[in-house]
């Protein structure tokens, strides 16, 4: 396959161009119009057959036999295939490919992209046969893939299909980072910069938390959209140390900073919840539904037990930051079962771009949105805050290992009236 016939069928910019220069074309190129034992039928009905939910069998052998049939097409898919199942230095972000959906006036563009995914099936499972980990780990960690798929029904008319942009999440499942464990998924990982400073009382156990030094922060207690004119910013936080102190504004663990609040901690009376050397899992709530409380408490304590039994590392505490944990979202739907996981962990303000989960909920996003459907209890709320005015955004969360012994307690909310007088 020719670059520059390739290019001109796609209508690649020179930047994506030199992109896949970089990550082998041209050493692959005599293979790229290979059919490869992946797009047979057998391979394929076999792959889909390990999901829970069944597909449409027929517009996956049609879109194979597009592919099969198409040089260009073809190409493409052969090379999604080399950068995201078999190289080692693969960009999870920043990379520039050539996506299927771009110029195509086709019902399966989406479907090619589901293809490169169920090929994607074998690498994960021979990964996580390589960990010892148990078969049904990576069937779990397989159904995802459903869940990408009501996303892209929900953007593109009900349409089979996967976003190309969604292929880069199962290469944390090739690299052995990510696992799906009951309800939620686990990604390995180190505290990361975003947690703010959390400590554990030591004459009671109780927990809180403190923003980190730098912060811009607005006066209802939140971080500045990304967009927001940093001079605006109601405070900046800082942090101050002596040798046996440590002093910053708090966080209600409902999910907001104290801003007109400055406390001083002990650091002979206080412990951190964790080093940075410590296993802090980052949580992914993949699509599908089904967050009852039961099911987030039994994924917590399975993946608690996970990690020391299968990496030999012992879990400090989870952590995440998602368009769930917008605070917003536990006064528009207080019954829900995210409400309901919102008041089990300790909330904390995370910067925002404003359009955080129309992706998820829609499908796409835009920034004019108010045509959106608003069929479902989760997307009114998310037009009941679009017409009150009020941006959508993340939030945080962590949970820390102990915590978990308390889930359905609401802990973090019960013990901070202890910390009033600091």
């Amino acid at each position: 396959m020719d670059l520059a016939d390739f290019s001109k069928y796609y209508s690649l910019e020179q930047d994506v161009q030199d992109f896949l220069v970089k990550y082998g074309f041209n050493e692959i190129a005599d293979r790229l119009e290979v059919v490869p034992a992946s797009l047979s039928d057998e391979y394929l009905l076999n792959a889909a057959d390990k999901l829970n939910k069944k597909l449409d069998t027929k517009q996956i052998l049609e879109a194979a036999a597009e592919v099969r049939n198409d040089p260009f097409l073809l190409a493409n898919y052969n090379f999604l295939c080399h950068y995201w199942l078999e190289r080692s230095d693969t960009l999870i972000s920043g990379y520039k490919l050539a996506q299927f959906e771009n110029g195509l006036e086709n019902a399966h563009a989406g479907v090619y992209n589901l293809l490169a995914v169920l090929t994607a099936f074998e690498y994960v499972e021979r990964t996580y046969a390589r960990l010892g980990l148990p078969p049904e780990v990576a069937q779990a960690t397989l159904q995802y893939t459903s869940g990408a798929i009501a996303e892209y029904a929900a953007g593109n008319d009900n349409k089979l299909g996967i976003n190309g942009r969604k292929l880069h999440w199962f290469r944390f499942y090739i690299d052995g980072k990510l696992f799906r464990i009951g309800r939620l998924e686990f990604m390995i990982q180190d505290p990361l910069t975003y947690l703010p400073i959390a400590c554990r009382r030591n004459s009671d156990g109780k927990v809180i938390a403190l923003c980190r030094n730098g912060w811009l922060l607005s006066k209802d207690g939140l971080q500045l959209f990304e967009s927001d004119d940093p001079a605006k910013a109601y405070i900046k936080a800082k942090v101050e140390q002596t040798a046996d102190t440590i002093s910053g504004i708090p966080i209600n663990p409902r999910g907001f900073a104290e801003v007109d609040r400055f406390i001083t901690l002990n650091t002979n009376e206080y412990t951190p919840l964790w080093n940075m050397w410590d296993l802090v899992p980052g949580i992914h709530i993949p699509g599908g539904g089904g967050m009852k409380r039961g099911l987030i408490e039994d994924s917590l304590r399975k993946a608690r037990d996970f990690f020391p039994k299968y990496f030999n590392r012992k879990v400090a505490g989870f952590s995440c930051f998602s368009w769930i944990y917008n605070p917003d979202f536990e006064e528009e739907l207080p019954n829900s079962n995210l409400a309901d996981f919102m008041r089990e962990v300790y909330l904390f303000p995370f910067k925002s771009v404003g359009v955080e989960g129309l992706a998820f909920v829609f499908g796409k996003t835009e920034k004019e949105w108010s045509h959106f459907p608003a069929d479902n209890s989760l997307r009114l709320a998310f037009h009941r805050l679009r017409e009150a005015g009020k941006r959508l955004k993340a939030g945080g969360m962590f949970i820390d290992a102990e915590a978990i012994d308390n889930f359905g307690t609401q802990k973090y909310r019960n013990d901070y009236a202890a910390f009033d007088e600091l």
